[in-house]
């Protein structure tokens, strides 16, 4: 990999081009790769009109996570602990995704896909609120059981 761009340098770039640098930084194993994935999600870039699809492979995984037996026990434990139930998914979800995790398009993913599994085990959505210091996803809904 040639020199990395700048976050401006991608800013300048067409959606269709940005989603194309980032899905070749993701299939390389270049060391390079990686530092450019980070400057992408840090600077917010990853989003085009629609931003990343449900078939991007980050949000297969991302939905992996949040609809394992644990995402759904973690989100189940801070609910009843009077937390969002996103501040259960969320170390999961900075441990198996690391870098790949912190953008809107994630947060807002991950949102839905908790609420969607918290619905399911008979809770209802009833407020969304600012999540605890120090998580990644910066507001998140509680739930409390129908």
């Amino acid at each position: 990999m040639a020199k990395l761009p700048s976050a401006d340098d991608i800013r300048a770039m067409t959606p269709a081009q940005r989603r194309t640098l980032y899905e070749n930084a993701h299939k390389s194993k270049l060391p390079e790769a990686r530092s450019l994935i980070d400057l992408i999600l840090s600077a917010g870039l990853t989003t085009d009109a629609g931003g990343l699809t449900r078939d991007h492979p980050v949000i297969q995984r991302l939905e992996d996570v949040c609809r394992s037996d644990e995402a759904r026990a973690a989100a189940k434990k801070a609910t009843d602990e009077g937390m969002p139930a996103m501040a259960g998914v969320d170390p999961l979800l900075v441990r198996e995704l690391g870098a790949d995790y912190g953008s809107f398009d994630t947060t807002s993913w991950a949102g839905g896909f908790v609420a969607e599994e918290m619905e399911s085990q008979g809770y209802r959505q009833t407020r969304k609120k600012p999540m605890p210091v120090g998580c990644v996803a910066k507001t998140a809904a509680f739930f409390e059981r129908r």
